[in-house]
């Protein structure tokens, strides 16, 4: 096996395992009641306000370096320790870990300074992956290294994580960067009598993402605003609030992406400078909105509505001329339950690699709106007549994207759900396809 190929599959493991860490402390974790239009809170005080979008991207990013040698939520490098497991251990000691790193040093990840047989020295930690040795300095590089090279060796007895990594963070950026360590990814609480449907399986979800394009380098930046609604049913369902804060702090995650959140509807700025709008509430539609989405929409913006959100009450009518279909509150019919949906134009790239789409969840169907305008993706049968239920549609330069799935906390979380509403958003404002992928799994419920 050559050396990039023997890496690769050092790397694999270890992010198969961190990934399976990540989603059983994810799924094992009491529900969370949450209120609109807060940050995603900490387990403690020191985490208050604290967001694990931000902190994850602060993980990745060129000022922290945490990616460059360790692994968290599955992604990373395991030169040091894998941090998937810090949720759950105190602030504090984590803290002092992280600006005193040599304080304590697990064997493994001991510093070494190896002379080799022409005399010159380097320093790292020694892995060997295959029978090959490797040293692996601060950058995260492995070198390769011949064991018949190697004159003398000693231990550091220190870490080969420098001191002074938080130096260049503001304490807001260390606070995030803590909250991504200590907390569990976003997830939507889990309640009611209904019982979830099973977790999807690593399989499903990585057939589904095959085939998945590199991103470009520079992304164009996106504003995405998050609007919720006073919560209007029972526990686990309609919980658009928790939805807010908790897609607010997955969404962040996304590089080149600043997250809003309005309350019922989008501010007269927002309406001006969002590249997206993510409607999940009560819908409610009337001459003034209609006025101001028309002119958002004439401007080329994206537009998602989830589920209820495509309420129209008496205005149904006109609402379906500007998302395709909408519903009268008290003239549609509606089931919960299993949901077989039938997927058409599986050509479209929202649908790629998706033969079939099962979901627990609720179904609408005599919709107020006219089916041969949009563009259908999946349908329920419904009363011996199949209806739609997942949508795009373009009105005047704008895009939107409609699934009416979401009644259930858990369809969030569906890994498959994610990919279809991830690329739907992603559809909506023009972006490529595979633009919000990296959101797919954190939190998600895989098995």
């Amino acid at each position: 096996m050559s050396t990039s190929a023997s890496l690769l599959s050092f790397l694999l493991v270890a992010v198969s395992f961190a990934l399976h860490n990540q989603n059983a402390s994810a799924q094992s974790r009491p529900s969370q009641s949450a209120a609109p239009n807060s940050e995603q809170q900490g387990s403690g005080p020191e985490l208050a306000g604290g967001n694990w979008g931000r902190g994850r991207r602060i993980f990745h990013s060129g000022a922290a370096g945490c990616f460059r040698c360790h692994t968290a939520r599955g992604v990373g490098v395991s030169l040091g320790p894998d941090l998937s497991a810090l949720a759950g251990r105190d602030y504090t000691s984590v803290l002092q870990d992280v600006k005193k790193p040599s304080a304590e040093v697990r064997p493994e990840f001991t510093l070494y300074e190896v002379e080799l047989d022409d005399g010159s020295k380097r320093s790292g930690v020694l892995r060997t992956v295959d029978g090959r040795l490797f040293l692996g300095d601060s950058t995260g590089a492995l070198q390769p290294l011949a064991k018949d090279r190697i004159r003398e060796k000693k231990s550091l007895a220190r870490s080969v994580m420098p001191e002074g990594l938080l130096d260049p963070l503001s304490e807001v950026e260390v606070r995030d960067l803590m909250t991504f360590l200590l907390t569990p990814p976003p997830s939507m609480p889990i309640a009611g009598k209904v019982a979830a449907p099973p977790m999807r399986s690593m399989k499903e979800v990585s057939d589904a993402l095959a085939g998945s394009l590199p991103l470009p380098k520079e992304l164009r930046p996106l504003r995405i605003v998050l609007v919720a609604g006073k919560k209007d049913h029972g526990p686990g369902e309609h919980d658009y609030p928790a939805w807010q804060v908790q897609w607010g702090s997955l969404l962040t995650a996304a590089e080149e992406s600043t997250i809003e959140t309005a309350w019922d509807f989008p501010s007269e700025e927002q309406l001006q400078t969002a590249d997206v709008l993510i409607f999940f509430q009560k819908g409610d539609w009337n001459d003034d909105r209609a006025s101001k989405m028309d002119a958002y929409f004439e401007r080329g913006g994206g537009a998602i509505y989830l589920h209820w959100a495509v309420n129209g009450g008496d205005r149904a009518a006109p609402f379906a001329e500007r998302i395709g279909m909408a519903s009268k509150a008290g003239a549609i019919r509606y089931r919960h339950g299993p949901l077989r949906l039938e997927l058409a134009n599986t050509d479209h790239p929202i649908l790629r690699n998706l033969d079939e789409l099962d979901l627990l969840d609720e179904s609408y169907w005599t919709l107020a709106g006219d089916p041969a305008q949009i563009t259908l993706l999946a349908s329920s049968p419904e009363e011996g007549k199949l209806w739609p239920q997942i949508w795009c549609y373009e009105r005047a330069k704008g895009r939107v994207f409609v699934a009416i799935p979401g009644h259930y906390n858990w369809t969030f979380d569906d890994p498959l759900f994610r990919v279809v509403l991830l690329r739907g958003i992603a559809w909506s404002c023009r972006e490529p396809i595979d633009r919000f992928n990296e959101l797919v799994l954190p939190g998600a419920r895989v098995k």
